[in-house]
Order: structure tokens, then sequence, then C-alpha cells
């Protein structure tokens, strides 16, 4: 297994300095994010020339795109979803995602996470489920396998639960349709998430790692919480997983050296106090 850096945690940086801060601090791989301080649909040319002339002098894998910002479409967070009640927020929220997949493709990333959204009170939970199955269906359609997309449960969103995304991929049933796992969100969200992550990881193609202190949804430099890494990596060795974990900080950018340094520090002593480092790799 290989450790990568989610950029939005660096989004004080320009994106060619992130990248090789990361390259710089020792990972494997760095995840892009959608922001308007780095990345967007729609970004010139020569700025899309610029990141990858930028990765290719890192050596850096990009292992997915994120598009989980919360003011990409405007002022309210994560407004609007794909489970907006209004037929135009959904069709505005599919169609950043259907961009989202052309730069993945046009930059060779491979997977393009997303999120349900947060059902609004006015919407019937039904009703938020059917508008999800076919925002879905839309973008499976625009993506045609290339990049795979993948679904991420969040507190407090219609999927929030590994159980919730699962029973829903199983409804697609597609290879194109797989699970972020982010293992905060799980602790945050559910009781026992180790049995939860190991329970979900054949459907997940990548990990979100950051520290969780008290079940509080707030991500914390690895080491500074109550996620147990070692019995993380312990669940995955045994699971043969073979993606990437990224590490997402985004609250962390006034020292975004030391969220970079420490965080890979303690992943690796985990992986090695888990013996897992040649069986995972």
């Amino acid at each position: 297994m290989k450790f990568s850096y989610n950029a939005n945690g660096l989004r004080r940086l320009p994106l060619p300095v992130a990248v090789a801060e990361v390259a710089a601090a020792g990972y494997d791989g760095i995840e892009l994010s959608l922001h308007p301080a780095h990345l967007m649909p729609g970004a010139a040319p020569a700025a899309v020339g610029e990141l990858a002339r930028a990765l290719a002098a890192s050596g850096l894998a990009v292992p997915s795109l994120a598009t989980g910002g919360d003011l990409l479409l405007g002022p309210v967070r994560f407004e609007p979803a794909l489970i907006d009640p209004t037929a135009e927020g959904r069709r505005r929220r599919c169609d950043f995602l259907c961009a989202a997949i052309a730069l993945a493709r046009e930059l060779g990333v491979p997977v393009v996470s997303f999120a349900s959204g947060i059902r609004r009170p006015e919407l019937p939970v039904a009703a938020a489920w059917d508008h999800l199955r076919r925002g879905i269906e839309l973008l499976l359609a625009h993506a045609a396998g290339d990049p795979v997309l993948a679904i991420e449960p969040e507190p407090g969103f219609l999927v929030e639960t590994n159980p919730q995304a699962t029973a829903l991929l199983a409804e697609f049933d597609t290879p194109a349709l797989r699970l972020n796992q982010d293992v905060g969100h799980v602790n945050v969200c559910e009781d026992g998430y180790l049995a939860s992550i190991a329970a979900a990881l054949p459907w997940t193609c990548h990990l979100h790692v950051e520290d969780i202190k008290g079940r509080v949804h707030r991500h914390e430099i690895p080491g500074d919480g109550d996620i147990d890494f070692p019995a993380l990596f312990r669940v995955l060795a045994r699971a043969g997983y073979p993606h990437f974990a990224s590490v997402e900080l985004y609250d962390h950018g006034e020292r975004h050296r030391e969220a970079l340094h420490r965080s890979l520090a303690c992943l690796r002593q985990a992986r090695a106090l888990a013996g897992g480092e040649e069986r995972v790799a």
C-alpha cells in the first residue's frame, strides 16, 4: 500500500509548489482536489499543462481526484447537490461532476470521488434516494468506466455510512462505481469502525485517512486522536488492500509542513508495527 496527500490541505500554496512539497516529504502520490485556489473544471490549458509537467517532474502518482469541496458551486456549503430538490440544482451538480470526469481523464487520474449531498428537510427520503440513483446513472454513462467513480460517505449526508454506500453499490453492481472510504468518517458515524472498514474493503478503491478525537468530525494529524492506525493497517494487510491511502487534512494549511511530515511518519510507523509493509505493498 502506498501513501498520498490530498492537495486540499495545501491550498495556500500554488498547486505546482504543493506537488513539489508532497514529493519532497516522501509521499508516493498526491490526491488532487477541486478548489478555486488550485484546480477547477474548465481550467486554462496552460494551467493544466503546468500541473502535468509538475507531476511528471515529481514522480508522484495521482490516484484520485476529489470533488468534495464545500463551496465549489456557490456560497451555500455543499449546495446544490445530486439530491437537490430542484431539477436545476441537480443538473448543475451533475454537469460539474461530468466536467470533473473530463478533467480527470485529461490528466490520467483513474478515480473521481463524489458525495451524495445533504438532504433538505422538505425533500422526502425516498425522493432523495431516487434523485441520487438517477444522478449516478447519468455520471456512469458519462464516465463509461474511465475514470472509476467512487462515492464517499460523509457525516450528515444522505449517504453517511459504509453500509448505506455498499447497499447502493450492490444495486448498480458495476466495477465502474466503487467506494471511497474515509477512516475518520467511519469512526464518527459508526460503532466498531475497524469492522465496518474491513467489511467494505471489497468495494473500496481509495482510502482517506486522518485522525479523529472523541468521534467529532474534525480532521486531525494522524497520531493526534483516537484512531488505532496499527490495527487499521492489520485490517488492510489481512484484506490485501492494494490501493492508496490518502491523508486528508484540509484544516492544517497554516502548518502544512508539520502536517505533511508528521502524518507520513505516523502512518509508516503504524504500517511497520502492523507488520504489513511487504504483505500490503
